[in-house]
Order: structure tokens, then C-alpha cells, then sequence
């Protein structure tokens, strides 16, 4: 056995939505774009501090190594970071030559490790 279909059909429900007017804002007889006194009070504060020092990353570590006079071996590089060796000398590659244009130059004594070294643009 089958139940009969209903005979009604379905409504749509129509919402009434009310909306508040918008209230305007409130000048005093000022400018609206003028701040308030308490706002330059705060803008003045923050103008008077300090600036904050740059965020030292690894790759600033790194410049400061290489720009020594004596320059910087692969594990000077790792004991600073923390990185492997071949992500530093990716990051000598591409982050700091392709990228950011330094020029390294590296030097291996006789005997000794080799040395890496950013020259100074001439």
C-alpha cells in the first residue's frame, strides 16, 4: 500500500527584516576628520618612543659572519644557526647572491677550511 500524496502545497516564508536607521555621528560643531585632544595626546606618546631595534634573523646572523675580515667557515654558519650544512650553502646561493645580490667569494688555505667572505662592492 501507498499513502496518498498531500494536496497541499508548500509556502514560501516571507521574512520581515526591520532596520534600525542609522545613527549619525556626533562632531561637537568639529571637523569630523580632526582628532580629539586624548587622540594627539596618544599619537605624541607614540611618536616619542624609542624605535624598536630590526628583528635579527638567522640570514642577518649570517651576513654579520661573512662580513668579517676573517670571514666565516661552513661550521662557524651551523654553530650560529643551528641549520645542516648544505641549507647553508643553498641559503649562500640563492638567499644571499641570487636574491640579494652579494658577492661571496670562498678561499681554502692549504691545510685549513674553507673560508667564506662577502666583498665589499667596488
Amino acid at each position: 500500500m501507498s499513502k496518498p500524496k498531500s494536496t497541499k502545497t508548500k509556502k514560501a516564508a516571507v521574512s520581515t527584516v526591520k532596520t534600525k536607521p542609522v545613527k549619525s555621528i556626533k562632531t561637537n560643531g568639529k571637523h569630523p576628520q580632526e582628532p580629539s585632544t586624548a587622540m594627539k595626546a596618544g599619537l605624541a606618546a607614540v611618536a616619542a618612543m624609542p624605535p624598536t631595534p630590526p628583528k635579527e634573523t638567522k640570514l642577518s646572523l649570517i651576513i654579520k659572519l661573512l662580513s668579517r675580515p676573517e670571514g666565516a667557515t661552513i661550521d662557524d654558519m651551523v654553530a650560529v644557526t643551528g641549520w645542516q650544512k648544505h641549507t647553508l650553502r643553498a641559503a649562500l646561493s640563492h638567499a644571499l647572491v641570487k636574491k640579494r645580490g652579494y658577492q661571496i667569494v670562498s678561499d681554502k688555505p692549504q691545510g685549513g677550511q674553507r673560508l667564506y667572505k662577502i666583498v665589499e662592492p667596488v
